[in-house]
Parts: C-alpha cells; structure tokens; sequence
C-alpha cells in the first residue's frame, strides 16, 4: 500500500473515531444550574437545557442515566408528579448496568420516595424508604436524608405521634441547616403544621415568619407559596377566616406570578416537540452514521484491493527480473564453462605465457578458472587464505585486471 493511501485512511479512521466518540459533560455543574433555575421557578429553562443535552450530547449510559434524573426532579419541583414518576422509570431502566453500589441508584430510590410522598401516596412512600432503610446506603446526600427524616416525622403526626415527629423535624432542621439552608422552608412548612394540629396557632405563625424571611432572602418564590398557602390552611382549620381571607389574597398575587398551570402546559408541550425532534434526529443520525460507515467501509476496501494490486505487481516485476537475472547467470555459467574448457585446450595462453607471473602465480591462475574460492586455492596449495590475496593482488596488477569478475570476462572475450 502507499504511504499517501495509508495515510488517508488513517486520517479518515481518526476521523471516524472523533465523530463517534462520547462527549463528556459536567454532571455536577449541570445538577447545581438545574437546581438553581428550579428554585428561582425557571422550570422550562431546566427542561430544555436537559432537552437539548439528550438531544444533541453523544452521552454515555451514566451521563444520560443522570441527566434523565435531573429531568425526574425538575417535574417533581414543577410539581407534575406523573412526569416525575415515568422519567424515574426512564432512569432506572439506564441505571441498571450501573454498578450495584452506585450512588444514583440510592438517588433514585430517594426521589421515589419524595415524589410519593408529595403526591399523598403515603404507602408507596413508606414502602420505598423501608426498602432504603433495609439498603443501610452508605454516605447519603445530607439534604435527601433530611427529607426523609421530614417525611418519617409527617408520618408519626398522621398518627397522632407529635413527640416524635417534632424529635424527626428538629433533626431534619439540623442538616438542612449545615447541607442547603435555602432548604430550611421546606422544615419549617412541616413544623407549622405540627404546631397547627397542637392548636398553636401562634407558634406556627412565628415559624411562619422565619420561612417567609428566608424564602425573601434566598428568592425562592414556591417556597413563599409553599409556607403561605399552609398558613392559610391552619387559619382556616382553626377559624380564624379574617387571616385566612388576608393571606389567601397574597397568595393569589403569588401564584399569578408563578402560573404553575401554564407552566406545566408548556412543559408537556416542549416534551412532546423535543420527543419528535428526537425520534426525528435519531433517524436522520442513524442515516447518516450508515452513510459514513459505508464510505468508510467502501474506502478501506478500495486501499486493501489497491495494497494487493501493488504487491501483485511487485511480485510479477520481481519474478521478471529473477527470469532476467536466472538468464543471464545461465549464460555467464556456460560462458565460464566454455572459458574453462578453452583455457586447458591452450587457447588462452595469453594469461600463462606472460614472464612476469611466477609459477605459483599461473597455479593459482588455474585453480581460479577453476571457479576455486580463496579458501578453497588455500587449501588445494597448502597456503593460507591471506597468501592467496596477496598472490591474486599481485596477478591483478600484472594482468591489469580489476577482479574475479574482470578476469571471467576477459577470458570469455578472448575465446
């Protein structure tokens, strides 16, 4: 093969290698940014980032596995839960070559949790954290942990069990403090409640005012919906309805600038256009891998038949000089035959009759029309291989022939 068809073909595997190669993405940065728009309530800005990353991102199984996870948790903040629940489907099915002790597999599980719960399905969520409490998973998200010890404390205020669920609300206040204190609001919303069902009303409303400051400070605006539309609910429950009326109608104002509604709307409206564009983008991407696979193939084959034609052709070449070369040996061995006939018949003379050759010399003479090696005239005339080049120097000089070769020639020149 030539080295610009090697090249070419490497350079076009290289090509091909790049081409289909996985991209890497930043799995942390990218959770941190879908966290931040989905705490200021930019949900589709989330979704189509996701979107557009499953769309167009050669991912591995892990970084998509990921991505469909961050995707899960957005729709649980946007508060669609039937969405949630399939994207964790989608999550799991990818998570399954994970290995056994990966951390999102122990996400995943959390956030079933988390979304049964927050869609009042209490038994599927109790189920899912037995089945995490059974895992012992080692090193937990702080902040997920904190969820589920908010979840258990829920649960022992269902039953009635308020000592123990304010133990599960103070703990889980705990953690949040130190893993996400933009968090806190969802504590606090839990422990109102409490109070709520304690009658104290009044304790509720000062833990009221400390979520409603911090969901100010951290700009956090489900969250001032979360903590007021809990309030109002305890005022109403406890009959104080001039407080509910007040709050309800700040609440309406909050809710105007959130639109939930329309926000989901457009969700599932995106997520169906991308899910088209996907299906349409995996068939013109498998289209077009086909086509450059071909090529590719197409290429390859043409450098194997054109690799083996070039050696064909070296091989016929070389045969054709080898016949050229087995010729002309043929003809220098029956030249030389012919010599060495003629040289003992007397007709080359020329070369014995000069007196400046000593007898050994002309000896020696004969035994190299003979076709004798210096070894082999050593041996024939009990002298070492050394003497015999100084003799076979000496003849050269005198004969004025420049080697074996000339000498051959020349006797076939004068038969």
């Amino acid at each position: 093969m030539s080295l610009n068809c090697a090249r070419c073909i490497a350079v076009f595997f290289l090509l091909f290698s790049v081409l289909f190669s996985a991209q890497s993405i930043n799995l942390n940065s990218l959770e941190q940014e879908i966290i931040q728009n989905n705490r200021l309530g930019n949900y589709k800005l989330s979704q189509k980032k996701l979107s557009d990353i499953l769309l167009n991102v050669d991912l591995t199984n892990e970084e998509r596995a990921h991505v469909v996870f961050f995707m899960a948790a957005t729709y649980r903040s946007v508060g669609d839960y039937t969405m949630c629940i399939y994207n964790l489907g989608r999550c799991k099915t990818l998570a399954e070559e994970l290995p056994a002790d990966h951390r999102l597999k122990m996400r995943i599980d959390y956030e079933y949790a988390f979304v049964y719960f927050d869609n009042k399905d209490f038994q599927k969520s109790r189920e899912v954290m037995n089945h995490i409490a059974l895992q012992n998973y080692k090193n937990p998200f702080p902040e997920d942990q904190s969820y589920i010890l908010m979840q258990e404390g829920f649960l022992f205020q269902d039953e009635r069990k308020f000592e123990e669920a304010e133990a599960k609300y103070n703990e889980a206040l705990k953690i949040m403090k130190t893993a996400s204190p933009c968090n806190l609001p969802t504590v606090f919303v839990k422990m109102m409640t409490l109070q709520g069902k304690r009658k104290n009303v009044e304790k509720a409303e000062q833990i009221y005012e400390k979520s409603r400051a911090l969901s100010d400070r951290c700009n956090i605006l489900k969250y001032k919906i979360f903590a007021a539309s809990e309030m109002e609910r305890i005022y109403k429950e406890n009959n104080l309805l001039g407080k509910a009326y007040l709050i309800g109608s700040e609440l309406d104002s909050l809710r105007g600038l959130e639109d939930i509604e329309s926000t989901v709307s457009e969700m599932h409206l995106t997520d169906k256009a991308y899910t088209r564009k996907g299906v349409f983008i995996k068939e013109e991407s498998e289209h077009w891998k086909n086509n450059v696979f071909l090529i590719f193939t197409i290429l390859i084959a043409c450098g194997i038949v054109f690799y083996y034609y070039q050696k064909t052709s070296k091989i016929k070449i070389d045969k054709l000089k080898m016949m050229q070369e087995l010729q002309e040996m043929k003809l220098e061995i029956d030249a030389f035959s012919d010599t060495q006939t003629k040289f003992y018949n007397g007709e080359k003379q020329f070369f014995l009759s000069s007196d400046e050759l000593t007898n050994r010399q002309k000896e020696l003479l004969i035994h190299m029309a003979d076709g004798l090696s210096n070894k082999e005239i050593a041996e024939k005339l009990f002298i070492s291989e050394s003497t015999v080049k100084y003799h076979i120097k000496n003849i050269y000089g005198i004969l004025n022939i420049k080697d074996r070769k000339d000498f051959f020639r020349r006797l076939s020149q004068n038969s």
